[in-house]
Formats: structure tokens, sequence, C-alpha cells
């Protein structure tokens, strides 16, 4: 996952997506209000907290500091935010609740916001909702994060995320908890296949990871796949391919056609190299999260895995960022399509959407505050981060209504569902409420 700065984007790409860019918040007549912590008169500073330096996966988020980076980049040749230059401060979380504390502290009195954040021992936020302005009162340090799956962050009143739901927080306190989960990639699976049945295989390394994936899983068994073995396998996601010979045993004891990873994609990695020598070959359907979606997925894989799924959010990404200003953009900024990852795009995302609210934040003479700022991220209830998703409830923290269905095919990620470059299957079907206790 290590992605490394690049070259600035070329004049070409400057001009194409000048006429985005141009309704920035940078990019207004004289230069907009703009007064709180980590903001001057020439600057606006903004943190990234990012478990990077850790000892289990060198390099773990470093894609989402390189991408905040790389829009910080992009929004500077553009006038910066509120007519300022953004400075990005990273303080790494190296998967240390105390590292990952100290680094909103940090924020806390130097950073205007946080932005892009992928901490997964943000556990503790207290610091960050009673955070003061420059005027020493305590109205919260907007947290846009790129990965939030903790509830303590995701339920915490100032976060904000794309790519995560906290709709299930109003019943965080009760038995059962109501969560809304996504189900579209299983439509998609049982409408071409009949009669699924197999195993699903989660990272146990942190409960809120687990979860996230357990509620997905629960999901895809009520439409009607059908569980083998054991059914639901907890793993690692730094285990070794010896780790997944039980799981595929169980694949082939049972004739399973059906075997979907909620872990990393290293893990489907394994499981893929491991049927293959075992033999399995009763499997239709490879499935796997939007974590597999990755160019070191396929270089590691190689022909073993062949025909895998992974569901996306986004668009398509390797296979159509020439289609999106922005997507070609960061990819231009970051000098090559294979350094971008789902991980780094999260951030990117956050990023967007914090150039969105501050954009709302200063409509109409306002001053950019962490409290006007705060105050617009409420209204962002149809955001699309310029193309890039299909439209999402960010301020009712609903996660993306919106799907794309890739597979690996002949060595590359294509779209297999819709097949129409730029669009997403919208179905409101492709969520569903779910009661569960995953809270205990």
């Amino acid at each position: 996952m290590r992605l490394s700065r690049a070259v600035a984007a070329t004049s070409v790409v400057v001009a194409l997506i000048g006429s985005i860019l141009a309704t920035g918040a940078g990019a207004q007549t004289g230069k907009p209000k703009a007064a709180d912590v980590g903001i001057t008169p020439t600057q606006i500073r903004l943190a990234v907290v990012a478990d990077v330096d850790t000892p289990v996966d060198p390099g773990l988020f470093q894609s989402a500091v390189n991408e905040v980076n790389a829009w910080a980049a992009i929004v500077n040749q553009h006038g910066g935010i509120a007519g300022r230059k953004v400075v990005i401060d990273f303080y790494d979380s190296k998967l240390s609740p105390n590292d990952t504390t100290n680094g909103t502290i940090q924020a806390c009195s130097r950073d205007f916001a946080m932005v892009g954040n992928e901490a997964l021992f943000m556990d503790n936020v207290t610091n960050v909702v009673t955070c003061k302005d420059a005027q020493g009162k305590p109205v919260g340090l907007p947290d846009i994060a790129g990965l939030a799956l903790d509830p303590n962050e995701l339920c915490s009143p100032v976060t904000y995320t794309v790519s995560g739901d906290a709709s299930f927080c109003p019943t965080l306190g009760q038995d059962p908890q109501t969560y809304t989960t996504a189900q579209g990639d299983f439509l998609y699976y049982l409408k071409n296949n009949k009669n699924l049945h197999g195993i699903f295989v989660v990272a146990d390394d942190t409960k809120p990871a687990e979860n996230s994936e357990t509620e997905v899983f629960d999901a895809g068994i009520k439409l009607g796949v059908k569980e083998d073995g054991t059914g639901i396998y907890a793993v690692s996601a730094t285990s070794l391919q010896s780790v997944m010979t039980p799981l595929i045993q169980a694949v082939k004891t049972n004739n399973s056609n059906f075997v979907y990873n909620g872990s990393a994609y290293s893990t489907m990695v394994e499981l893929r190299r491991e049927a293959v020598l075992q033999g399995v070959n009763s499997v239709k359907v490879w499935a796997c999260n939007q974590g597999c979606y990755d160019s070191q997925f396929i270089q590691q894989g190689g022909a073993d895995v062949e025909g895998t799924y992974s569901v996306l959010t986004t668009l398509p990404f390797y296979s159509e960022y020439n289609s999106n200003a922005s997507l070609k953009s960061l990819v231009h900024q970051l000098g090559s399509i294979n350094k971008v990852n789902g991980n780094g795009l999260e951030a990117y995302l956050a990023a967007l959407l914090f150039q969105d609210a501050t954009q709302k934040a200063l409509a109409n003479g306002g001053t950019l505050t962490r409290q006007s700022l705060l105050a617009a991220m409420k209204t962002e209830n149809d955001f699309t981060a310029q193309g890039i998703l299909g439209p999402t409830d960010v301020a009712a923290h609903k996660g993306p209504p919106c799907i794309v269905m890739t597979q690996v095919k002949n060595g590359k990620w294509v779209r297999v569902y819709p097949t129409k470059v730029g669009t997403f299957d919208c179905n409101p079907k492709n969520a569903v409420q779910l009661k569960l206790n995953l809270s205990s």
C-alpha cells in the first residue's frame, strides 16, 4: 500500500480541470474571511492522522497521506482554500491508541481540521469533541475521515465520512442495534447464480473491522447464500497461505460454489493460491469487498486470482480515471494510476468533501471557522465527489448507496455491471436494515 509523491500535474490537466476547481473556495473575488486555529493570512493547516509506520503492515495507510497531499497540491495550484495555501500536517498513529490520541491533541492545537484520517484505534475522541476554537469555545475539531470504523469515532458529533455508515449510532446503546447494510453485490451474485453456498472470511485483527464485515455477511446470508462448514471464518489480515488450508478444505468438502473475502486483499490471494493447491474447481463466485480492487492484488496473485469480483462504491478508477476530471488530476499529480488504491481514494474523497463544505461555509460572505465548517457539513445531503460517487447523504451519516461491480479478466480489473462507463447501480435495495448485536 505504499505510495510516493510524484510530479505536479501537467498544464494540459490543469486546463482540463480548471472549470471544476475554479468553483473552489480559493477562486473567489478578493480573499474570503477565515479565522480560527490553523488559519493565518496565507495558510490553512490540515491534519492527517493515519497508521503508517506499523509493525504489522509497514506503510499501511501511506496512500491516504499521499492522496491528501496530492489534493492539496491541486487546490493550491488554483488559489488554495479561502485564498490561502493548504499545508498538510501528518501525524503517524502507528496502530497505537496512544499515538492516535497524541496526534489528535496536536491537531487540535495546530490544525483547522482533520481530513482523510485513517487510524484504526481512534477509540478515544474526547479531546476531539471538546477541542476549543480560537475563541476558547469547545466547538470540536472537525474530523472529515477517510476511514472510520470504531463506533467512538463514527458516532462522534464532529465526524463525517464519505465511505462509512453511522446511521446505527442512535441505537448504539440498544440490544440489538439497527444497521443499514450494503447488499448490492449479493443481489448481483444471486441474480446471476442459483443456489449459492460457501464460506465467508473476515479479519479479526480489530473488533470494529470484524463487525463491519459481519453485518455485510449477515445481509448476504439472509438473501439466500447458504453457509458451508462454520460459515464465517475469522483470520488475521496478515495470515499466510497455511492458515487458509482448513478454510479451503471446508470448501472442498462441501463442494462450495461461493467464497466471500471481507479481509485484506492478501487474504484473497492466499485463499486462491490454496484453492489451486488443493485442486478446488467448484467455486463459481470468488467475491471480495472493495479492498481487493488494488493493482497489487493482481500483481501478487497473478493467474491465480483470475475471475475475482470486487464491489465498488466509486467509479472503477483503474479503467475509468480518464473519464473523470478529478480522478485524472489525482493520477497525474501522483504520477501513475498504479499509485492509487481504495484506502488512498477514500482519503481523497474526504478532502473533496472538505473542499465542498468550505465553499458552502463561505457562501454569501460567510467566515470560515471550525463551527461554520461543521454547520456546512450538515447540508451535505447529495455529495458526489465531483462524479466519483453516486449521490451520498453524508449529512445523515449514510454510506454510499450506489455500486459498480468489477472483475479480474485477463489480468486486469474491468467493469462488469452496470456496463456503461461512468454509471452506477443506485437501486434502493442495495441497502437493507438489519437488527444485530455488535456492540458487546
